[in-house]
């Protein structure tokens, strides 16, 4: 004969109600689950190869150049959100492939669509798919740090959205610059524009 487990068994009793806080996790699993489920559906069926590799998860990239000091620094190493689909806010910092030469180049959103920036003494209306980007560092900046002058709009003019790879949203190195990246660093004029 088998023989019994002589602990005594926790009595079935009354249940007690889940608390708000344990229904709205449940619901926000269940929704979770369900998204989760619908983004997988949808990178299996596009057809855009393309938009399927930027589907594959965050992006890693060193910073190889000084336009962007003193915020960036060469030698950083920074994550990308390679989902971006539009412009990101003003002061926000993207990788783009620059449209003269499609190097990847890291610059931070000063104009975005509908945006009048100023270019050659006058004033430039951004299209519905453009924006203005610039770098942190001038000309001055560069050099000390060994490098020729910085390449942004300014040279090259506005940047269509086919152009843009996604935004940087976090610095994993080097250890004593591990966080978050701010809009723009600190003691520099905003990235606004007319």
């Amino acid at each position: 004969p088998a023989m019994r487990d002589p602990r005594p068994r926790p009595s079935a009793g009354p249940r007690r109600a889940p608390t708000t806080g344990e229904r709205l996790l449940g619901f926000l699993r269940r929704r979770l689950h369900g998204f989760v489920l619908e983004l997988l559906f949808a990178i299996s069926s596009t057809t855009d190869p393309a938009w399927r590799r930027r589907l594959q998860g965050t992006w890693r990239v060193a910073v190889g150049e000084a336009s962007m000091l003193p915020a960036l620094r060469p030698g950083d190493w920074l994550l990308i959100d390679p989902t971006t689909r539009r412009w990101p806010r003003r002061g926000t910092i993207v990788l783009v492939e620059e449209p003269l030469t499609g190097t990847l180049a890291v610059k931070r959103v000063a104009g975005r669509p509908g945006d009048r920036v100023p270019f050659a003494g006058g004033h430039l209306l951004l299209g519905p798919d453009q924006a203005w980007l610039l770098s942190d560092a001038d000309a001055a900046a560069t050099a000390a740090a060994g490098y020729g002058p910085p390449i942004d709009s300014r040279r090259y003019g506005p940047v269509a959205l086919d152009h843009l790879v996604g935004r940087v949203w976090f610095r994993y190195g080097p250890p004593g610059r591990i966080g978050r990246l701010g809009r723009r660093p600190s003691g520099t004029p905003p990235a606004r524009v007319d």
